[in-house]
């Protein structure tokens, strides 16, 4: 089997932030974590969560089309927490890594569909999205389905 291989382009900008370009695509990029509330862009740590995150909720509605199961609304909470971030942030003495210790991903759906048949569908999808599949091999990776009434 043929491998596809997809490859972007990131240029160091004169601010701090990277430029990423995909496709026809691009986006900034900030520093690899910050711990300011208001640093004015999304660090690299923040869009790997979000690519996650993204990668469930979509990766579960396009699968769920595929299989004609119905999904009125779906949303994830994504969080993670590093191992140790003073060790980025270079504190003397300080241990471990500044590696993710675990991700955690809360998804809330509203389906009409049987919630066993939208957990089987989740079973089957978490093994095909190739994110989840790579952070879980690296780190803990947890994910639980709330379901909303509707």
């Amino acid at each position: 089997m043929s491998a596809f291989q997809w490859t972007l382009r990131v240029t160091a900008t004169e601010s701090e932030t990277a430029q990423v370009v995909a496709r026809r695509q691009q986006f900034a990029v900030g520093r690899p974590l910050h711990f300011d509330a208001d640093y004015r862009h999304l660090t690299a740590l923040e869009y790997g969560l979000g690519a996650i995150g993204a990668e469930i909720v979509n990766g579960l509605r396009v699968f769920a089309r595929r299989r004609r199961i119905e999904i009125d609304a779906i949303e994830a909470l994504v969080s993670g927490e590093l191992d140790n971030p003073f060790t980025y942030l270079e504190v003397a003495g300080e241990q471990g890594d500044a590696g993710l210790s675990y991700v955690k991903v809360t998804v809330y759906i509203a389906s009409p569909e049987d919630e066993q048949r939208v957990r089987a569908l989740w079973a089957e999808v978490r093994e095909r999205l190739p994110l989840v599949r790579t952070f879980s091999r690296a780190t803990r990776v947890t994910v639980e389905l709330r379901f909303a009434a509707v």
